[in-house]
């Protein structure tokens, strides 16, 4: 049997009820039976639609590992996120105050488990290597989110994409964003 890559993605984004929305729209798309076709749409819709709205990117992370055990541990683990409550209060977030500052997030996740070795999973891997001291780049994040568009779904045996928050008004706050359940999250420079 193959081994296994993960890609994954996630990003905190200023809070824009128009992303917010079509992010929202997209998700529910992936709630219907898909084909291959229809599933290579969606993640590329939702990463054109995070890329337009980069000037409010604030933080993320991205992985890809080639190496199977840790793979499939990633992805399971990435997979749990959208199983729990992450981000979820009891209550809505506190109305924001722009003129001090207070500004409120969204998150959004994507991940993938392809077969390793697999052409579209090898042209990921490629546009992926990227220098260490590039990473957590503006213009990284760009590049990384254009190689979702090398995904072949015939050769993904699982994905995943959920957003925090569900509802508008529990909008992440900057103070939600430091608790340690975030501390992945890089600044994005």
């Amino acid at each position: 049997m193959a081994g296994r890559s993960i890609f994954a993605l996630e990003m905190a984004v200023g809070f824009s009820p128009q992303l917010h929305e079509s992010l929202r729209s997209l998700l529910s798309r992936s709630l219907q039976p898909l084909n291959f076709q229809q599933k290579w749409a969606l993640y590329d819709q939702a990463s054109r639609c995070l890329r337009a709205y980069q000037q409010a990117w604030y933080a993320g992370c991205w992985d890809f590992f080639d190496e199977d055990a840790r793979a499939r541990s990633d992805f399971n683990m990435w997979v749990q996120g959208m199983l729990t409550e992450e981000g979820a209060r009891p209550t809505p977030s506190p109305p924001a105050d722009p003129y001090r500052g207070d500004a409120r997030y969204l998150t959004f996740t994507m991940a993938v488990l392809m077969v390793n070795g697999s052409p579209s999973e090898r042209s990921v891997a490629a546009a992926v290597d990227i220098p260490e001291g590039r990473l957590w780049m503006r213009d990284t994040f760009v590049h990384v989110l254009n190689a979702t568009r090398l995904f072949n779904f015939a050769s993904i045996e699982g994905s995943t994409m959920y957003l925090i928050p569900n509802e508008p008004g529990y909008a992440l706050t900057a103070e939600d964003l430091r608790h340690p359940k975030f501390k992945y999250l890089r600044q994005i420079v």
